[in-house]
């Protein structure tokens, strides 16, 4: 079923028509019950799109859909469902207690108030005994953090929007928070949806990855973007150096390179223990394995490869790389086709 659907999406926060929006979705959708990430740099349009769905504000045209039915932001549903964790942790001047069941008492339900408000941070690994009573000043900035992310969990939203919820703070509370939203998910059946840097672990649990750029979807999946600066090449091609002697090569480009956008899907990177072993017509690059990651919904095996700075997604079953003991720290070529790379 479908939890979200966005029609022909604009939103502006600089209304002159002559500046690009901030963000223009044409169509997309999320499906109920799922984890989805949303991946991309600083001021590609995540965490507006996060307010969005969260009903924090409204789209300057086009439509948002929840469960099939047009939403708002004062509908009653889209208040009692969806709430969604801000990268600022935005603390009311109040103790924990207060701070964490503010949203039930905003909704005026506070049956069995002491307890859920206990249990919520017990979830993200705040002694209920030590932190409840403790003033919003008192706290470290991760635990700020996971006071804010209680406040939400408190409420088991049927939608949890979770903006770089563990930027800036400690290991020990973003292994605690990564932990509370899964959480939700798994006992409540909460649909996540989650910006953040940390593409690891977007990776481990996300059923979806969307790329966010300027403003615009990119596409879905565990693909490799590649951004400029670009050089022509013979043939109809350009390329884009990543290393000493590493240069990536892509084919069919548009006809405005400066900002385009490459994408390369895993199943189009192939691997190799040497160059010798490339077919030909195939493009190479030598890099290093630093990661392996399983996908629990296919249960093949995504690899990271890093060349220079850029780190290449591919994608083996486990018995292939069992059988060539590819493992984290081994030199790795990658080869593809030109002609695989997609342009945005």
């Amino acid at each position: 079923m479908t939890l979200y659907r966005l029609d022909h999406i604009v939103h502006r926060y600089d209304k002159r028509p002559a500046l690009s929006p901030a963000l223009s979705i044409d169509r997309w959708s999320v499906a109920e019950g799922a984890i989805t990430g949303l991946c991309g740099p600083n001021g590609s349009g995540k965490s507006t799109l996060l307010k969005l769905l969260g009903f924090i504000e409204r789209p300057s045209q086009g439509e948002i859909y929840l469960q099939g039915r047009k939403a708002d932001m004062g509908m009653r549903r889209v208040r009692d469902h969806v709430t969604l964790l801000p990268q600022e942790s935005y603390l009311l001047k109040r103790n924990v207690y207060k701070n964490v069941a503010y949203g039930l008492r905003l909704r005026k339900d506070r049956s069995d108030e002491a307890r859920r408000v206990h249990q919520a941070l017990d979830l993200v690994g705040l002694a209920p005994d030590r932190f409840a009573p403790r003033p919003w000043y008192a706290l470290s900035g991760g635990e700020a953090r996971r006071v804010a992310l209680a406040a939400r969990l408190v409420l088991k939203p049927k939608v949890l929007l979770l903006d770089e919820p563990t930027t800036s703070v400690d290991a020990a509370s973003a292994q605690q928070m990564k932990a509370a939203a899964l959480h939700a998910h798994r006992q409540w059946g909460s649909s996540l949806i989650i910006s953040s840097h940390d593409v690891q672990w977007l990776q481990d649990v996300c059923h979806d990855i969307v790329y966010v750029f300027n403003g615009r979807i990119l596409g879905q999946g565990q693909r490799t973007l590649l951004f400029g600066p670009w050089q022509r090449m013979e043939g109809n091609r350009v390329g884009r150096r990543l290393a000493e002697d590493q240069i990536f090569v892509a084919g069919n480009p548009p006809v405005e390179i400066d900002n385009a956008v490459a994408a390369i899907d895993p199943a189009h990177l192939s691997l190799y223990s040497s160059d010798k072993d490339i077919p030909g017509g195939n493009m190479a690059l030598k890099g290093l394995l630093t990661r392996l990651a399983l996908e629990n919904a296919t249960g093949r095996i995504h690899l990271a490869v890093a060349v220079g700075h850029t780190e290449f997604t591919a994608s083996l079953t486990a018995e292939t790389l069992a059988t060539e003991n590819y493992r984290p720290g081994k030199e790795i070529w990658i080869a593809y086709r030109p002609e695989d790379v997609t342009w945005y």
